[in-house]
């Protein structure tokens, strides 16, 4: 077996790093939405209350994926999150698009930024948090 050359090592380490933030981004925003749907079961949410639920979810969920990308990169952190806020962004209307069939430029531009903000605030707190393991 040959030994991986620094360009293969660096490769597969930002697919792991892809990999991991985008599970850290699933998993937090599904226990933020589990959390947010026991709460509807206990009281009666209106429209608009579930609309600030699903938007806090997925604050939630980019900020876990910023935070652990820059957390596993250990260097720029700015860039880190709005790279992975990127990737959700496009993950996200591209999956609005083939469930809704719709676009709204309020939306659009609302979710941009939402998820632009919490991923580029993950990434700078990820950055900037100390080492606990190696």
């Amino acid at each position: 077996m040959r030994r991986k050359t620094p360009y293969e090592r660096m490769k597969t380490e930002r697919l792991l790093m892809i990999v991991q933030s985008a599970l850290a981004c699933v998993g937090a925003a599904f226990i933020a939405a589990l959390i947010f749907s026991a709460a509807a079961s206990v009281i009666d949410f209106s429209d608009g209350t579930f609309t600030l639920a699903s938007s806090l979810a997925l604050c939630a969920g980019c900020f876990a994926a910023g935070f652990t990308a820059a957390k596993r990169r250990k260097k720029h952190g700015l860039a880190t999150g709005l790279a992975c806020g990127a990737v959700i962004f496009a993950a996200v209307f591209i999956g609005g698009l083939i469930c809704v069939r719709s676009f709204s430029v309020g939306g659009f531009f609302t979710k941009l930024l939402i998820i632009f903000i919490c991923s580029a605030i993950g990434g700078i707190i990820g950055v900037n948090s100390p080492q606990r393991f190696r």
